[in-house]
């Protein structure tokens, strides 16, 4: 009975071939490659740098050009924050809105001109409430939104001011002296409302 082996040696049809000298197996082995080589073509530039440089000048100027014409998609960082200050009642009186401030059963009613608005904000801030838990906002007014809050505010004394944040009253103080550049809108914010409102106005 024939070992394993002597069975391979059986089945190899080459076994009973003559050896090959290393000169012819290098010889084959440089026609192989050869052949190999021959058939890649030769390598180069796929484009030149004047024809890349179109093709980039023109993709710039699509993307330029969309975002002028198609509407935002959702790729803005912060999202606009309107607000308003009108002066406002206790009571009701003809020509005035009635309206409820935020998270309160307090009603007041509010003159239609707006005293101020976000063109007349120079910057906002965020501050820590009172109990550290909560925050407010700090706006400050342009020069002119500061005339236009004094000259509001004036003779407007021991009456409701309404500060208004996206069309909501968000708090009614009462005037006790005339407000210049600065006013504080203390809506019992979180930390990330108030950065939101924040980067809405800056």
């Amino acid at each position: 009975m024939k070992t394993i082996t002597e069975l391979l040696e059986d089945a190899d049809p080459l076994w009973d071939e003559p050896p090959v000298s290393s000169q012819r197996r290098d010889a084959s082995r440089q026609a192989v490659l050869a052949a190999a080589f021959a058939a890649v073509p030769a390598a180069g530039p796929r484009f030149s740098f004047a024809r890349l440089a179109t093709v980039s000048v023109v993709v710039i100027g699509i993307l330029l050009l969309g975002s002028r014409l198609l509407p935002p998609m959702g790729f803005e960082t912060h999202a606009d924050v309107r607000f308003e200050v009108r002066l406002a009642e206790t009571t009701p009186s003809p020509g005035l809105r009635e309206a409820r401030i935020a998270g309160t059963e307090r009603v007041i009613y509010l003159h239609d001109e707006i005293v101020v608005s976000n063109g007349d904000i120079d910057r906002a801030e965020m501050l820590p409430g009172r109990d550290g838990l909560q925050f407010v906002v700090g706006v400050h007014f342009t020069p002119e939104g500061a005339r236009k809050m004094g000259a509001a505010t004036q003779n407007h004394i021991n009456r409701p001011v309404a500060i208004l944040v996206d069309g909501e009253v968000v708090m009614a103080p009462t005037v006790r002296s005339a407000i210049g550049v600065s006013a504080e809108i203390n809506g019992n914010y979180t930390r990330e409302q108030a950065v939101r409102i924040v980067n809405g106005l800056n």
